[in-house]
Parts: structure tokens; sequence; C-alpha cells
């Protein structure tokens, strides 16, 4: 998946930059904040079906590909964002019991563009993968960034 992740990134952040839009439109306009959660399962196939029931009506979970699932936490800080995300991990964990399972989660911010946004979700998430972080959730303040 690792090789497929990154062949197909740049594809997988347009994708989700769309999906987002309407998110993002709020943000800037509202000062709604929403976080984004970026879900790999590596072993097993989850049912969309499955996890919507565990989200709240404003949130929003996007199929990007074969195991790979980006979640928005509608109107959510940081702390909101990360303890959503915390929850979805522990109920995945519960249903699929597979060892290889990767999530990252930014909330979006005024400093940063849509775009960079997205850009750090995939950062993280590829350094959680190339890492073997699995069965957490990696946010920035978690990785160690050299000078």
């Amino acid at each position: 998946m690792i090789d497929i992740f990154k062949e197909h990134r740049k594809h997988f952040q347009e994708q989700l930059l769309n999906d987002v839009s309407g998110y993002h439109y709020r943000f800037t306009r509202y000062h709604t904040p929403y976080s984004i959660s970026l879900v790999y399962i590596a072993e097993t196939s989850v049912s969309l079906d499955t996890l919507e029931k565990h989200l709240r009506e404003s949130d929003k979970i996007i199929f990007i590909q074969t195991n790979l699932y980006a979640i928005i936490f509608d109107d959510t800080n940081e702390e909101q964002g990360l303890k959503a995300a915390e929850n979805l991990l522990y109920f995945i964990q519960n249903i699929c019991f597979t060892k290889y399972l990767y999530m990252a989660v930014v909330t979006v911010n005024s400093n940063n563009t849509e775009f960079q946004t997205i850009h750090d979700l995939f950062d993280l998430l590829s350094y959680a993968l190339d890492h073997n972080m699995d069965n957490s959730v990696l946010e920035s303040s978690q990785v160690i960034k050299n000078a």
C-alpha cells in the first residue's frame, strides 16, 4: 500500500481537496473549524455503513481507495478533532481486530491554506506508514522535525 499511496498521492489529495471545499468555505466565511482524519486499514475492508453509524450527521466519510478513507469532523477544534479520531480508532479496532491500522488528523487553521492542510495530512499518514506507527492517531505535534 505504501507504494500505491505514494504513487497516487497527488490524485488522492486533489480528490480530498474537492470534497472539503464546502467545509473550507464555511471556515473561511464563518470561522467554523473542522478536522480531517485520514485512515488506512491494511488487512480488512470495513463497511462505510458501519463507520457512518458512529459519526455525527454533519461529519462526512470519504472513500478514497480500498481501505483508505478520510473523515471530516465538522465544527471541531484541534482537541475535539483528535478526540473524535481517537474514538473512531477505538471503534475500528474493536470491529476489525487488525494490527495494521494507521490514522492521521489535522485541524484547519487560518495560518495554512486548504491545500497545505491536506498536504500536511498526507505527510502525517506517510510518516505513520514509513515509521510503522500503527494503531494510533498521529497529529503534527507528535512528529519530530529535523532542522
